[in-house]
């Protein structure tokens, strides 16, 4: 696993102060591959590019829209190495470092420091041990490790963290200062709030966005950001400038409508996010790998063709 692993030197990697809150518009970033089914850097160089120019606040890569769960360790490591070199500081970067084995978890987090990353984001475990105890010792033996600030996922593979198991987490690793919120519940974000005051919640969700907001998010982390980074950064700047009506009529004119044609199956998403930014000329290739599989032809259709009727490809 180490082949992969590099200390992070080099323009690249700057120190990291820490003190940039994952604030405003964090796109949750797509891997694109080839045809073949490997990493496509060109793709991901103009896909950052994309989103940087369309006014998004941050990268968090290696998520789930990341098809993180595709990817060997190896690749992972090296794709933040990749990430940190196609950025060049541009913005700040979280780096999902998920894992059902806290080893593995613990080398990616090193990895994102030693890469200058501004924080990481971790779910529970996800494949056997659900307990309390379980999900508390691998997300502090994770935050331990490192001195990056930890975005606990709440949601992340279904599964569910209490506003009680956060504040426990950062009652015991006080750098779980962050909590992505993809359960969609806007009213959880205000007792996420008030329950756990530590830590700052973002909204993991398009649909909720705005509510989120109004309930005291400070950002969120979604996959449209990739798609249509401009829709997404305005409605955070409408809302940072007290507009409120303005920052609802962006996500219910020009969000809303584009994702919901893109999430009417289970799991076809990020396929159907790839096929647009294929159609817009942002990648080369809108290929997934197993066991993502492709739009079935209607579906296909349909969603691109929903984009053209909103002007987004």
């Amino acid at each position: 696993m180490s082949s992969a692993f590099g200390n992070g030197d080099g323009p690249h990697s700057p120190s990291p102060s820490h003190s940039t809150r994952p604030i405003g518009a964090q796109v949750l970033l797509l891997t694109p591959f080839t045809d073949d089914g490997d990493v496509d850097e060109r793709s991901l160089a103009s896909l950052v590019d994309h989103v940087i120019e369309g006014g998004i606040d941050g990268i968090v890569g290696l998520g789930t829209t990341g098809e993180f769960f595709t990817l060997s360790i190896d690749e992972q490591a090296q794709l933040m190495t990749t990430l940190a070199k196609v950025v060049g500081g541009r913005v700040p970067i979280t780096y999902g470092v998920g894992n059902s084995a806290t080893s593995v978890s613990i080398a990616l987090a090193k990895h994102a420091q030693a890469l200058g990353g501004e924080g990481v984001m971790l779910q529970p475990p996800y494949y056997f041990d659900h307990t309390a105890a379980s999900t508390e010792a691998h997300f502090v033996a994770v935050a331990n490790a490192i001195d990056l600030p930890v975005m606990a996922y709440d949601g992340g593979a279904g599964i569910e963290l209490s506003v009680e198991r956060v504040r426990r987490l950062n009652e015991l690793a006080a750098n779980i200062r962050y909590v992505k919120m993809s359960i969609v519940d806007p009213a959880k974000v205000a007792a996420m709030r008030a329950g756990a005051p530590a830590v700052e919640a973002l909204v993991g969700d398009e649909n909720m966005l705005l509510m989120g907001l109004r309930h005291g998010a400070i950002g969120s982390t979604v996959g449209w950001s990739n798609v249509d980074p401009s829709a997404i950064s305005r409605v955070h700047r409408a809302f940072e400038a007290g507009d409120v009506d303005g920052a609802r009529t962006v996500l219910l004119r020009e969000v809303v409508p584009a994702v919901s044609p893109c999430i009417t199956a289970k799991n076809g998403w990020i396929r159907s996010y790839k096929e647009i930014l294929f159609a817009k000329g942002v990648i080369a290739s809108p290929a997934t790998r197993l066991p993502l599989t492709p739009l079935d032809p209607i579906r296909r259709e349909e969603v691109l063709a929903a984009m053209r009727e909103l002007a987004i490809v």
